[in-house]
This record gives C-alpha cells, sequence and structure tokens, in this order.
C-alpha cells in the first residue's frame, strides 16, 4: 500500500472515530451528513470541488466541508500546509485544492498525542480571497517523497485566525486504539 492510501485510510478513521460523534452528529441538523468516500461522482466531487463531506446545517442549507486531518509529529503545529500545486511532476502537473476547491469550509485538524483533534473551521471562500492576495509572503512546501510531489505555502495559523472568519474547536478523546490502529 502507498503513502497515501495508507494516510488516507488513517484519516477516514480518524474522522469516524472522532469528527462523526465530536462535529457531524453535533452539528449537522438531525444527524444528516454524507461523506463523499464512495460512489460514482465522489471523485469527480472530491478532485473538481474539494468536497469531501456535506451536512445539513440548522437553517436546513447544504454545507459543504474539505477536511484534511494531519498526523501528530510529536510538536503542535502553529502552520496550515495548503496545497497550491497537487502534482508538480512534469507532464502531470494539476493544480491544488486552494485554486479549484469550492467547498463552503475547510477543516482543518490537528491529531493530538492525546488522540483528540484540534481542529480549525475555515470559511473557505474568504481564506482564498485572502491567500491568494498575499500568498507570496509565504514560505513554500514540498511533499519531494510522495508520488505528485505535491507542494503548497506554509501558512501560520496565527495569521489565518486574524484575517479570516476561523472557529477552533478541540474534539475529545476517541476510544483506546488498538495496536494495529497505531501502525499506521
Amino acid at each position: 500500500m502507498n503513502d497515501f492510501l495508507r494516510d488516507d485510510e488513517w484519516q477516514r478513521r480518524v474522522r469516524d472515530a472522532l469528527l462523526v460523534p465530536h462535529f457531524y452528529e453535533k452539528y449537522a441538523k438531525e444527524g444528516r451528513y454524507v461523506f463523499i468516500d464512495k460512489g460514482r461522482l465522489a471523485k469527480t466531487l472530491q478532485k473538481r470541488y474539494a468536497v469531501d463531506t456535506i451536512y445539513q446545517d440548522v437553517e436546513g442549507g447544504a454545507v459543504c466541508i474539505e477536511e484534511k486531518i494531519v498526523r501528530w509529529p510529536g510538536y503542535q503545529y502553529r502552520s496550515f500546509c495548503l496545497e497550491t500545486d497537487s502534482c508538480t511532476v512534469p507532464g502531470h502537473e494539476s493544480q491544488g485544492w486552494m485554486h479549484y476547491g469550492e467547498a463552503d469550509y475547510l477543516l482543518y485538524c490537528f491529531h493530538q498525542e492525546t488522540d483528540s483533534l484540534s481542529c480549525y473551521l475555515i470559511d473557505f471562500k474568504k481564506l482564498q480571497e485572502w491567500f491568494w492576495s498575499i500568498s507570496e509572503t509565504f514560505s513554500d512546501f514540498y511533499m519531494k517523497n510522495t508520488l505528485n510531489k505535491t507542494k503548497g505555502k506554509v501558512v501560520p495559523i496565527a495569521d489565518v485566525e486574524a484575517a479570516v472568519p476561523t472557529y477552533h474547536y478541540q474534539i475529545g478523546e476517541r476510544p483506546k486504539a488498538t495496536i494495529a490502529d497505531r501502525l499506521f
């Protein structure tokens, strides 16, 4: 299994264990939410619009979420990594989700040492507008050891919170993981 598939599987397990009971079931009207994991149009919604989940809000509207869940690295993150180029491999170049994303919100979560999540729900359209107006001021990141050689910008969390409507959530501990869970 390649790193992308392994990480995607891990991210889905964390989403199901933590985001479902502590976010989607809490904020979706009458538990109405759909994960865009499977189905005929799932890849299109994800790759063309950057939508991972759709939920119905309390007013009855459909809210589209782009989710990012980042593994605990052994220290507190101070920045978001915002993808500008999904693929930089010559002949296969493609733009990243900061270009094409149409979700209402970016839900960017950092896995914590305590098996909890520190999540930021960010107005995605306003993030894009602000980001592209000053994107050159941020440092680049490159994922050179991945198939797509993804590229983006490292953007301080504090800068985003100061410029864009952002809501911070601490999402509680999940039940004890098995050793097998921790291997992913």
